[in-house]
Protein backbone atom coordinates (compact mmCIF):
# COMPACT_ATOMS: atom_id res chain seq x y z
CA UNK A 1 0.00 0.00 0.00
CA UNK A 2 1.86 3.16 -1.35
CA UNK A 3 1.64 6.52 0.97
CA UNK A 4 -0.65 8.99 -0.85
CA UNK A 5 1.45 12.31 -2.71
CA UNK A 6 -0.90 15.16 -1.41
CA UNK A 7 -0.01 16.89 -5.07
CA UNK A 8 -3.75 17.93 -6.45
CA UNK A 9 -5.50 15.36 -4.44
CA UNK A 10 -8.22 17.88 -3.72
CA UNK A 11 -11.77 16.28 -2.78
CA UNK A 12 -14.58 16.27 -4.90
CA UNK A 13 -17.95 17.88 -3.74
CA UNK A 14 -19.45 14.86 -3.38
CA UNK A 15 -16.68 13.95 -0.74
CA UNK A 16 -18.39 16.29 1.92
CA UNK A 17 -21.30 18.61 3.34
CA UNK A 18 -22.54 21.94 1.39
CA UNK A 19 -21.54 23.51 4.62
CA UNK A 20 -17.48 22.60 4.45
CA UNK A 21 -17.29 24.32 0.94
CA UNK A 22 -16.28 27.70 2.26
CA UNK A 23 -13.32 26.12 3.90
CA UNK A 24 -12.50 24.12 1.06
CA UNK A 25 -12.48 26.54 -1.06
CA UNK A 26 -9.94 28.70 0.58
CA UNK A 27 -7.38 26.24 0.48
CA UNK A 28 -5.81 26.79 -2.84
CA UNK A 29 -2.47 25.12 -2.66
CA UNK A 30 -2.05 21.43 -4.48
CA UNK A 31 -0.82 20.22 -1.29
CA UNK A 32 -2.90 20.12 1.82
CA UNK A 33 -0.23 18.86 3.83
CA UNK A 34 2.16 21.83 2.69
CA UNK A 35 -0.71 24.21 3.78
CA UNK A 36 -1.18 22.88 6.87
CA UNK A 37 2.99 23.26 7.55
CA UNK A 38 2.40 26.33 6.58
CA UNK A 39 -0.33 27.45 8.14
CA UNK A 40 0.74 26.17 11.83
CA UNK A 41 4.31 28.08 11.42
CA UNK A 42 1.93 31.31 10.85
CA UNK A 43 -0.52 30.66 13.62
CA UNK A 44 3.10 30.29 16.00
CA UNK A 45 4.57 33.06 15.03
CA UNK A 46 1.01 35.10 15.75
CA UNK A 47 1.16 33.74 18.93
CA UNK A 48 4.95 34.69 19.87
CA UNK A 49 3.63 38.23 18.81
CA UNK A 50 0.80 38.65 21.50
CA UNK A 51 0.74 39.22 25.10
CA UNK A 52 -1.82 37.86 27.46
CA UNK A 53 -3.25 40.82 27.23
CA UNK A 54 -3.83 40.83 23.78
CA UNK A 55 -4.87 37.55 23.32
CA UNK A 56 -7.40 37.81 26.02
CA UNK A 57 -8.82 41.40 23.15
CA UNK A 58 -12.57 40.61 21.97
CA UNK A 59 -13.40 42.71 19.24
CA UNK A 60 -16.86 43.16 20.41
CA UNK A 61 -18.71 41.93 23.90
CA UNK A 62 -20.47 38.96 22.64
CA UNK A 63 -17.33 37.56 20.59
CA UNK A 64 -14.53 34.99 21.77
CA UNK A 65 -11.17 36.17 22.60
CA UNK A 66 -8.10 35.55 20.75
CA UNK A 67 -7.42 32.88 23.44
CA UNK A 68 -10.60 31.59 22.81
CA UNK A 69 -10.59 31.16 18.94
CA UNK A 70 -6.78 29.55 19.59
CA UNK A 71 -9.29 27.03 21.75
CA UNK A 72 -11.60 26.69 19.41
CA UNK A 73 -8.95 26.15 16.56
CA UNK A 74 -7.66 23.60 18.80
CA UNK A 75 -10.70 21.76 19.55
CA UNK A 76 -12.23 21.58 15.95
CA UNK A 77 -8.89 20.21 14.59
CA UNK A 78 -8.85 17.30 17.28
CA UNK A 79 -12.33 16.58 16.23
CA UNK A 80 -11.79 16.34 12.86
CA UNK A 81 -8.99 14.55 12.76
CA UNK A 82 -10.55 11.70 15.20
CA UNK A 83 -12.65 11.97 12.20
CA UNK A 84 -10.26 11.40 9.46
CA UNK A 85 -8.60 8.23 11.88
CA UNK A 86 -11.99 6.52 12.39
CA UNK A 87 -13.08 6.80 9.23
CA UNK A 88 -9.64 5.90 7.40
CA UNK A 89 -10.05 2.41 9.87
CA UNK A 90 -13.18 1.33 8.00
CA UNK A 91 -15.15 2.71 10.90
CA UNK A 92 -18.86 2.33 10.01
CA UNK A 93 -20.75 4.15 12.91
CA UNK A 94 -22.12 7.96 12.30
CA UNK A 95 -19.69 10.61 14.35
CA UNK A 96 -21.58 12.94 16.00
CA UNK A 97 -21.78 16.75 15.60
CA UNK A 98 -20.63 18.97 18.29
CA UNK A 99 -21.61 22.43 19.40
CA UNK A 100 -18.57 25.01 19.07
CA UNK A 101 -20.10 27.67 21.00
CA UNK A 102 -20.77 25.07 23.93
CA UNK A 103 -16.90 23.60 23.31
CA UNK A 104 -15.52 26.97 23.77
CA UNK A 105 -17.52 28.38 26.84
CA UNK A 106 -16.47 24.89 28.17
CA UNK A 107 -13.54 25.53 27.36
CA UNK A 108 -11.75 27.63 29.77
CA UNK A 109 -9.57 29.39 27.85
CA UNK A 110 -9.49 32.37 28.65
CA UNK A 111 -7.70 31.08 31.62
CA UNK A 112 -4.89 29.31 30.21
CA UNK A 113 -1.88 30.55 29.30
CA UNK A 114 -0.79 31.58 25.46
CA UNK A 115 1.90 29.41 25.73
CA UNK A 116 -0.32 26.73 27.01
CA UNK A 117 -2.45 27.00 24.15
CA UNK A 118 0.30 27.58 21.78
CA UNK A 119 1.76 24.03 23.00
CA UNK A 120 -0.99 22.38 22.40
CA UNK A 121 -2.18 23.53 18.96
CA UNK A 122 1.87 22.85 18.20
CA UNK A 123 1.56 19.22 19.16
CA UNK A 124 -1.79 18.44 17.70
CA UNK A 125 -0.74 20.42 14.72
CA UNK A 126 2.34 17.90 14.28
CA UNK A 127 0.65 15.11 15.25
CA UNK A 128 -2.46 15.47 12.78
CA UNK A 129 0.20 16.21 9.78
CA UNK A 130 2.14 13.52 10.47
CA UNK A 131 -1.12 11.41 10.42
CA UNK A 132 -2.19 12.42 7.03
CA UNK A 133 1.13 12.20 5.58
CA UNK A 134 1.07 8.37 6.58
CA UNK A 135 -2.21 7.47 4.69
CA UNK A 136 -2.63 5.49 1.87
CA UNK A 137 -4.85 6.88 -0.77
CA UNK A 138 -7.37 3.98 0.02
CA UNK A 139 -7.54 5.45 3.21
CA UNK A 140 -8.13 9.17 2.24
CA UNK A 141 -10.62 8.14 -0.80
CA UNK A 142 -12.86 6.23 2.42
CA UNK A 143 -16.32 7.95 3.22
CA UNK A 144 -17.55 7.95 6.52
CA UNK A 145 -20.71 9.96 8.55
CA UNK A 146 -19.90 12.88 11.00
CA UNK A 147 -22.42 15.57 12.02
CA UNK A 148 -25.10 13.37 9.63
CA UNK A 149 -23.07 13.75 6.37
CA UNK A 150 -21.04 11.86 4.75
CA UNK A 151 -17.31 13.15 4.39
CA UNK A 152 -14.01 11.69 2.59
CA UNK A 153 -10.65 11.12 5.08
CA UNK A 154 -9.29 13.74 2.27
CA UNK A 155 -12.09 16.18 2.65
CA UNK A 156 -11.04 16.32 6.41
CA UNK A 157 -7.80 17.33 5.96
CA UNK A 158 -8.69 20.37 3.71
CA UNK A 159 -11.37 21.25 5.98
CA UNK A 160 -9.13 21.15 9.17
CA UNK A 161 -6.98 23.84 7.02
CA UNK A 162 -9.71 26.06 5.54
CA UNK A 163 -11.25 25.77 8.80
CA UNK A 164 -7.94 27.07 10.40
CA UNK A 165 -7.26 29.69 7.18
CA UNK A 166 -10.76 31.28 8.25
CA UNK A 167 -9.98 32.31 11.60
CA UNK A 168 -6.45 33.30 10.54
CA UNK A 169 -8.56 35.76 8.56
CA UNK A 170 -10.88 36.66 10.91
CA UNK A 171 -7.96 37.53 13.28
CA UNK A 172 -6.41 39.27 10.66
CA UNK A 173 -10.01 41.39 9.53
CA UNK A 174 -11.49 41.48 13.16
CA UNK A 175 -8.63 41.65 15.92
CA UNK A 176 -6.44 43.81 13.72
CA UNK A 177 -3.57 40.34 14.13
CA UNK A 178 -1.69 39.44 11.29
CA UNK A 179 1.97 38.55 10.51
CA UNK A 180 4.14 41.57 8.84
CA UNK A 181 7.34 40.84 6.88
CA UNK A 182 9.71 41.61 10.37
CA UNK A 183 7.34 39.45 12.41
CA UNK A 184 5.50 42.08 13.88
CA UNK A 185 1.74 43.53 14.38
Amino acid sequence: MALLDWEDNRPQPDEYGDFYKDYINLIHEPNVIQSLIRQGQKVYTIIRQLTDDEANHRYADEKWSVKEVMGHLIDTERIMAYRALCISRGEQTALPGYNHESYVEQGNFDKRSLQSLSTEYDALRNANISMFSNFSKKQTLRKGTANEVSVSVRALAFIIAGHGKHHLNILEEKYGIAVTKNGSN
